[in-house]
């Protein structure tokens, strides 16, 4: 090995490092939250579990509901509002042939990895869409909280404390949260069919699991109480708002002060693109066709240019998942 491979390897380790680096310390705030989150969820899925495993082991497998095809049914219909038997089906049709066309037509063209990746995300990309759907209600129904925790409770105290009445008003009339307005409509409906009080708790852990925050699960559990039992819930739900409505003044100070991070994401990374293609070619002597064909008709450049494309979509994706936050308790 010459000097100037070894020369070579050195500045290509110095330079990989660097951008490990810069991309860490970049986000380094998304990572820890990406980490603390996986935390969270893997210490209370070992504790449910391990509370569950017991009961678990007495059910039959045959009498188990949730099947992926019924969770499937179940994040369609929060995510888009479409209910219907076949949902399932035609989520396995999306998610199959879009991957086998890919993987057809690439094959032969580039290599077999990179044509696998292709087919591989494409496969994925329908389960990526539910949960970006589903992330972004939780994210708009959470900041209505305000407005629905309102009109209902004054629904409910005009109604005489009849929660059926008030949860059909609250859903008929309110408009300034369109997405709480869809979610209780669904509910409307599914307690005016509901036989018993199974199905009802079934539907109320849907809505639970359509906001998915800690005060949609206590509205959740109000709700259920006063259809169930009677009991008068107003003191609770005005406690609720309450507290509802000091949490979204502190959202809204906690919001002011991350918007520029998004900012920098958003335009700086495409104006650096910009910028190299600039300086390559001013500085480089090189021409615009010839920065395009380095670019996109060499294996090395297209392979760096898609590495960098995938990285700042996925970056753009996790910010939105990650640092966007539901208004909570």
């Amino acid at each position: 090995m010459g000097i100037e491979e070894v020369r070579k390897i050195i500045v290509e380790g110095v330079l990989i490092a660097t951008l490990i680096w810069g991309i860490s310390a970049f986000y380094s705030t998304e990572i820890r939250m990406f980490i603390n989150v996986i935390k969270t969820k893997v210490f209370f899925g070992l504790s449910i579990r391990g509370r569950e495993k017991n009961t678990a082991e007495k059910i039959d497998v045959e009498k188990k509901p949730h099947r992926i095809n019924d969770k499937l049914r179940k994040l369609i219909g929060i995510a888009f509002g479409i209910r219907h038997k076949n949902t399932a089906m035609f989520f396995w049709t999306a998610a199959v042939l879009p991957a086998f066309a890919v993987f057809a037509v690439l094959a032969g063209r580039i290599s077999t990895t990179l044509a696998f990746c292709a087919s591989g995300f494409m496969a994925v990309l329908p389960a990526l869409i539910i949960a970006l759907r589903l992330q972004t209600l939780r994210i708009k129904s959470s900041k209505e909280g305000e407005i629905l925790l309102t009109e209902l409770l004054d629904n409910y105290k005009i109604n005489y404390f009849n929660m059926q009445q008030a949860i059909e008003i609250t859903a008929a009339t309110i408009e300034e949260a369109p997405n709480c307005k869809r979610l209780l409509f669904d509910l409307s409906k599914g307690i005016n069919r509901a036989g018993g009080s199974k199905e009802l708790k079934e539907l109320i852990d849907d809505f639970r699991f359509a906001v998915d925050t800690s005060w949609a699960g206590v509205l959740a559990d109000n709700i259920y109480f006063a259809l169930t039992s009677g009991i008068r819930v107003s003191e609770a739900l005005g406690d609720l708002l309450k507290t509802v409505s000091k949490a979204k003044e502190v959202e809204e100070m906690a919001g002011r002060e991350n918007n520029e991070s998004g900012l920098i994401l958003k335009y700086l990374v495409p104006a650096c693109y910009i910028m190299t293609v600039f300086g390559g070619i001013k500085y480089f002597g090189l021409s615009s066709s010839e920065f395009v064909k380095y670019q996109f008709g060499t294996e090395a450049g297209l392979a760096w240019f898609i590495t960098a494309a995938v990285t700042y979509g996925l970056a753009l994706f996790a910010k939105k998942f990650l640092s966007v936050r539901k208004l909570d308790l």
